[in-house]
């Protein structure tokens, strides 16, 4: 029958376990590739992060070269106004402004030209080498700009074509006043854009990523790589003018160009001094592919992994197969073995009887309880409990009556309200004993106390007692104080017992304390 059941038990374990390594399997599989599919996530979006802040690192020095390029700019048209006010008492020496414009137009790549207009729009001096006939520039935005602001401050137009050179330029000009306060031309200096356009050519953009260099009003003053057709185009409907200007100079985020309407990944950023807009877009579905094609590599290496997993899995399947039969056998004689190291260790140290820690285990456990004490710094109490006129007892309702009765007792005793640290022993025949670690002498009276109104309660009817007709208890406590005893348990069963003796002289059925 034993065999039966060891033969149904491994028949059992032999279609469980294969089903069990392929569950395992497959949860290995969906967890890793649940985790790569989380890591790919992860590194995608720490790829989108890292774009916006490079685009948002590109947009900030691209403004900044762009203020600096306007500065310089407005310094040297700050110089020629200097030169200009001071001719104008005694009349504008054209040649001579025209020579200090050479001059200042040779220190600044970026310049196309410096020029000074009067107020009909006629040319006065310029940098160039000789005043073109027959052109007149007041029908020019800047022209009429300055004409109608009063303001002393350098003004930034949209793009024009050069009417000398046919070039695209950028005008910055600055208002002319006579000494009454009116307006008595413009001083304006043309900025190339193919000086934007050279200079941009420096970074690496995709043939999708976009760079562009805006005026405060959404003009576009020059947008790499779109066609020249793009400059001068207006960008006020933009998500970048709508929204993300309005409410931070710089940062970043993904939505659609307006210039082409590709969903880029964009940082942008306002210039401090002139309020210029630079915006840095990369493709978002360029950056898509470059990174999947990063991802590659990785992406066969998991797979490799989980191939190697799937056939260690299924040589383990093989190998467990194989070895079954002895871990069964190992297994039942471990738990026999088991079973019977339990058995006798329960035997070893606890009362048959009453079920409670026998002689040996209270000896070790009050040995060990006072070491513990001595090093902890803290007091061991002891209560030693005898059943009072128990041999009268016997005498009168015999032994088996008497196993009864200490079981009883013992019921009691275990059904104190005491803490897990505390042990209940059979000490010897019909003594008892309780080992309370941390336990004051306070703490011990009150639980022998407790101990012999419970042994009380029980009402065990006991005629042949000459102090009840009932089975009653005596306790003697005594404490173990660290600080002034030595560590030895005979020391403490004697001061122990010594309570017991005073309990049982002072009229049984008490719980009594060593002096």
């Amino acid at each position: 029958m034993k065999f039966r059941r060891r033969t149904d038990r491994a028949t059992s374990l032999n279609r469980s376990l294969p089903r069990s390594i392929a569950l395992a399997g497959l949860l290995l599989t969906i967890a890793v590739t649940g985790l790569n599919l989380w890591t790919m996530r992860e590194a995608w979006r720490d790829t989108l992060i890292q774009s916006e802040q490079m685009a948002v690192n590109l947009s900030l020095s691209q403004a900044r070269q762009a203020d600096d390029t306007i500065l310089q700019t407005e310094l040297s048209l700050r110089e020629v106004q200097h030169q200009l006010l001071s001719q104008m008492a005694t009349g504008v020496n054209g040649a001579a402004l025209s020579d200090t414009m050479q001059e200042l137009a040779s220190r600044l790549p970026q310049l196309h030209g410096l020029f000074y207009y009067d107020g009909t729009g006629k040319w006065i001096a310029t940098s160039e080498r000789q005043i073109p006939k027959g052109i007149n520039n007041a029908d020019r935005e800047y022209f009429h700009f300055h004409r109608q602001n009063p303001r002393d401050s350098i003004h930034i137009g949209p793009v024009i074509r050069s009417r000398s050179t046919g070039e695209l330029v950028i005008p910055v000009s600055l208002r002319v006043n006579d000494a009454a306060g009116g307006f008595n031309g413009v001083l304006l200096a043309t900025i190339r854009v193919d000086y934007f356009r050279h200079y941009y050519s420096y970074y690496e953009l995709g043939p999708q990523d976009v760079l562009v260099l805006m005026l405060a009003d959404s003009t576009v003053l020059y947008a790499r790589p779109m066609p020249d057709s793009y400059i001068g185009k207006n960008l006020s409907s933009s998500h970048l003018f709508q929204a993300m200007l309005a409410s931070s100079d710089k940062g970043s985020g993904q939505w659609r160009a307006a210039l082409d309407g590709q969903a880029r990944i964009f940082g942008f950023a306002r210039s401090e001094r002139y309020g210029l807009v630079v915006a840095a877009g990369y493709d978002k579905h360029t950056l898509l592919r470059n990174w999947i094609k990063g991802q590659v590599e990785d992406v066969m290496l998991d797979l490799a992994l989980l191939l190697g997993i799937v056939l260690l899995g299924a040589y383990v399947l093989s190998q467990a197969r194989r070895s079954l039969r002895y871990q069964q056998e190992l297994t039942r004689l471990r738990d026999e073995l088991t079973a019977v190291n339990l058995s006798l260790e329960n035997l070893a140290h606890a009362d048959g009887l009453t079920g409670l820690a026998n002689r040996r285990e209270f000896d070790l456990f009050l040995q060990q309880s006072l070491l513990d004490a001595a090093q902890q710094g803290q007091p061991v109490s002891l209560i030693l409990m005898d059943i009072d006129y128990f041999k009268r007892y016997n005498d009168t309702y015999g032994h088996v009556a008497g196993d009864a009765c200490l079981q009883a007792v013992a019921a009691a005793l275990k059904g104190l309200a005491l803490r897990a640290s505390d042990k209940v022993a059979r000490y010897g025949g019909e003594e008892f004993a309780i080992i309370l670690p941390g336990a004051t002498g306070a703490d011990a009276l009150s639980i022998a106390g407790a101990a012999v109104k419970a042994v009380s309660a029980r009402n065990i009817p006991h005629n042949s007692s000459s102090i009840a007709a009932h089975v009653t208890l005596s306790a003697g406590c005594a404490t173990f104080q660290p600080e002034s005893d030595r560590p030895e348990p005979q020391a403490l069963i004697e001061q122990a017992d010594e309570a017991l003796y005073l309990a049982k002289h002072g009229g049984r059925n008490q719980a009594r304390r060593s002096a």
